[in-house]
């Protein structure tokens, strides 16, 4: 199921997350976006997903236990 996040919103916290170097930094960012859910902040911090894979428009299976 898509992210009912915008992609730009998805974009923009996938920034501030890679870019948290102190833990007080990411508390803030995580604060900052929880709106776009918990588990999609969680994906793009491990950067397990990309925005657009979260979105729905990803080329590749965004699910990977169903890859070859």
């Amino acid at each position: 199921m898509p992210a009912i996040a915008s992609l730009e919103d998805l974009k923009a916290a996938q920034k501030d997350l890679l870019e948290a170097k102190y833990l007080d930094e990411l508390k803030a960012v995580f604060k900052k976006w929880r709106r776009i859910s918990w588990k999609n902040v969680c994906k793009l911090w491990l950067q397990e997903r990309t925005p657009e894979q979260l979105k729905g428009e990803g080329n590749e299976n965004t699910n990977s236990r169903f890859k070859a």
